[in-house]
């Protein structure tokens, strides 16, 4: 199993964030993202963001699976290692 790899975080504007998605593939990583920002694109309801983060698999396998505010959470490129 691969440790690290890329997730989508997706950000709601009542402050509750989702992480999915795991892979350790970049290329996979990127068409889900865009795939994940074309259907939300025209909804009636919409993330205020949606992007990639570094992120260990445990991190998104514990993840809860909806309402998460946790700070801990992976939330900017920056965090984590490939």
């Amino acid at each position: 199993m691969h440790l690290w790899g890329y997730a989508l975080r997706r950000e709601w504007p009542d402050g509750t964030h989702d992480l999915f998605g795991f892979t350790p593939r970049a290329d996979v990583a990127l068409r889900r993202l865009d795939r994940d920002r074309s259907y939300w694109r025209t909804g009636p309801v919409r993330p205020t963001a949606v992007y990639l983060v570094p992120v260990h698999a445990a991190d998104v396998t514990t993840h809860p699976v909806r309402d998460c505010r946790r700070p801990s959470c992976p939330d900017v490129p920056q965090r984590g290692q490939r």
